[in-house]
């Protein structure tokens, strides 16, 4: 059955197509001579697991690739573009401002410039629906993120009527307790703007707990919720959707082994789940690919997979987003 996709937790700098990527390197003069592009893709796309501070360290050459206007405006359009061809039609991509500042850049113009990646993707594809998220960064309190991080609620406020529709905590959740962030969190609340928390990825389910305490409504990833059924029953309680990304928490090592991720489980208590690439273009996959190892491996069925998409349609952030629910309401109710 044809139904719209809902894709809430994709990382912008995580999600480079092959395409720019590759341009983008040669024009910079990363490649040695002799490279072919092959070749180099093979060298930066994820083929096994390691840690998730050592994941995080992947990035470094994608931010630095991205410390122009033109190219985060670029790359905003191309991946919403690739998206849309998927099927993916309700879409919330997020991106850290303070990870492209520069002495020509500065975190208020990478919001415009991603902003301009959206408008255009939206005058090309006018029923698709999007919204950008900005994320705050765990990278310990000691590297100057909490001015940072401040001023990016404060961006979220200034931009929540132009495209921005909310902002995140991302980064390494190990580096410093999410509780330190809460002042963050209270200020958006002041400021009107929604938000959503990286907790339970690679912490505890205690960090779940803080995250639904927050209000937010969501929870980036949040599986070792698992390892308390009474942070599982109050995700469930509290209607709390949790942006599930199975392939990037084997590939960070939140979870041993494929087989033993819990979104089946999590599922299965009631708890509504949204299915993510994460960061598709590192991990060298896709949204299909996702589904096809969901159904393959966990045993979901079309009629999940609509109901999923309907849950998060709900607890998106994004203004439009009724066309999309109706849409899939309808395709849940013919689906047997």
């Amino acid at each position: 059955m044809n139904y719209p996709k809902v894709e809430l937790h994709c990382h912008l700098d995580g999600a480079f197509p092959d395409r720019l990527f590759i341009k983008y390197c040669r024009e910079d003069g990363l490649i040695p001579e002799g490279v072919s592009d092959d070749d180099w893709m093979k060298q930066h796309v994820m083929s096994g697991t390691m840690s998730l501070s050592e994941c995080m360290g992947l990035f470094a050459i994608l931010t630095g690739l991205l410390q122009s206007a033109k190219r985060l405006e670029e790359l905003t359009y191309e991946v919403l573009k690739d998206m849309y061809a998927s099927g993916t039609k309700l879409v919330e991509l997020r991106f850290s401002p303070q990870s492209h500042v520069n002495p020509g850049l500065s975190m208020e113009e990478a919001v415009e410039a991603v902003l301009r990646g959206r408008e255009k993707a939206l005058e090309e594809y006018p029923d698709l629906v999007c919204g950008i998220l900005l994320c705050m960064m765990n990278l310990g309190l000691n590297l100057g993120t909490t001015v940072n991080n401040t001023r990016t609620v404060e961006l979220a406020a200034k931009y929540k009527d132009k495209g921005v529709v909310g902002i995140d905590l991302a980064g390494d959740e190990t580096a410093t307790p999410i509780e330190d962030y809460a002042d963050q969190f209270a200020l958006a609340r002041r400021l009107g703007v929604k938000y959503t928390i990286h907790a339970g990825e690679a912490g505890p389910a205690d960090n779940v707990r803080f995250a639904i305490e927050q209000n937010g409504g969501r929870v980036g990833h949040g599986i070792h919720a698992i390892e308390d059924d009474a942070v599982v029953d109050e995700l469930v309680r509290n209607n709390v959707l949790c942006e599930v990304s199975v392939t990037s928490n084997y590939y960070s090592r939140c979870v041993p082994s494929i087989d033993d991720h819990p979104i089946r489980k999590l599922w299965d208590r009631g708890v509504m789940i949204n299915i993510n690439t994460d960061d598709p273009g590192l991990m060298g996959i896709d949204l299909k690919h996702e589904y096809d190892l969901i159904a393959e491996r966990f045993g979901f069925t079309e009629k999940e997979f609509i109901l999923s998409n309907l849950y998060s349609a709900r607890a998106s952030f994004c203004e439009g987003k009724e066309k999309i629910i109706a849409e899939l309401t309808q395709a849940f109710h013919k689906c047997r």
